[in-house]
């Protein structure tokens, strides 16, 4: 038998884009923690766009940790809320830091995930944020290939959704890869 040795430096391999996408607060740090990514750090809103601030954020990121924001303000498509969430798109999506080290947002529904989903990879790759996030595909996000799929996940490390609606979410998001 022949082993890699590049493998053997290898870290964990990143989750795929719906695996261990989806979770409660509680059951946050643990997951992180499952792929070796740091317990992410929650910091203030701006209190105009209910977002918090590039460079807060930004500091967050550097330190290869996640950050843990609410997007509802948003993910309305017009005003300062708007702009802020798609320049924190593209902070996370050009930050470098890798899994891990991304957005973890706070959704409501699988529709708000497949916008943050769809708008991470309109910001990696020069992409309409604003109409990404407002008109999602999620049979293009599922069809990219596996290495694109992971590279989704080094923007948007995970989605946090209440307890009540982690079942209905998840297979919302599962339901959309079937005809």
């Amino acid at each position: 038998m022949t082993v890699s040795l590049e493998l053997l430096s290898r870290g964990p391999s990143r989750p795929d884009l719906l695996e261990d996408l989806v979770m409660t607060g509680s059951g946050l740090a643990a997951t992180l923690l499952r792929w070796s990514a740091p317990e992410p750090v929650e910091v203030p809103t701006d209190p105009v766009t209910g977002l918090p601030g590039h460079d807060a954020v930004a500091e967050v990121l550097a330190a290869d940790t996640a950050v843990v924001i609410d997007v509802a303000p948003g993910l309305g498509g017009t005003g300062a809320a708007a702009d802020r969430l798609v320049d924190l798109l593209a902070l996370a999506a050009h930050s470098g830091v890798g899994f891990g080290s991304g957005l973890i947002p706070r959704c409501t529904d699988a529709g708000q995930i497949w916008a943050l989903l769809a708008g991470a990879v309109a910001a990696m790759t020069g992409g309409d944020v604003r109409a990404a996030l407002v008109a999602p595909d999620p049979a293009a996000l599922l069809a990219l290939p596996r290495a694109a799929r992971e590279a989704i996940r080094d923007v948007v490390t995970c989605a946090v959704v209440p307890e009540e609606s982690l079942e209905g979410v998840s297979a919302d998001l599962a339901s959309a890869g079937r005809p």
